[in-house]
């Protein structure tokens, strides 16, 4: 069996509403046609750097104008393997994924790039988002890194 290494960059983003901070997960099919709630990643192409690929894809998958993200900082990486039954020889794929909090300064709603397999959105209460199942322990990462959200 192929083995692959591949590495991505991610980002949680959030805005101020009111009062109230709120985290925007996308809806995705996944390879069983099921909706599932995701932070966007996409792959860091070999002449940008992690925060780079953030903000560029922030920009493609949500829509929004790069002008109106501003990266906060650096969150962690993570790091998992997946069989990739998808790709020809079932690979199986070691993957990075460098995290970043960006804030969206605006209140246009995303417009999310539906040829990506994205189908929806929604913003979530930091309290809300406990409630919510993704791939990763997003809700730790979130919490361990809540007073960065300013």
């Amino acid at each position: 069996m192929a083995k692959k290494y591949e590495k991505s960059s991610g980002w949680i983003v959030y805005r101020k509403n009111g009062n109230k901070i709120e985290v925007l997960l996308l809806k995705w099919l996944n390879s069983k046609n099921q909706e599932v709630y995701v932070i966007p990643k996409w792959h860091i192409e070999d002449w940008e750097v992690a925060k780079d690929t953030a903000v560029r894809e922030i920009s493609e998958e949500a829509g929004f104008l790069k002008k109106d993200l501003e990266v906060i900082k650096f969150i962690t990486k993570l790091n998992y393997t997946f069989t990739a039954g998808y790709l020809e020889d079932n690979p199986i794929i070691d993957k990075d994924v460098y995290l970043f909090l960006v804030k969206y300064n605006w209140k246009q709603d995303p417009i999310v790039q539906q040829a990506e397999r994205f189908v929806g959105y929604d913003w979530f209460s930091l309290d809300d988002i406990k409630k919510i199942k993704v791939m990763f322990d997003l809700q730790t990462i979130i919490w361990k890194n809540k007073t960065f959200f300013i």
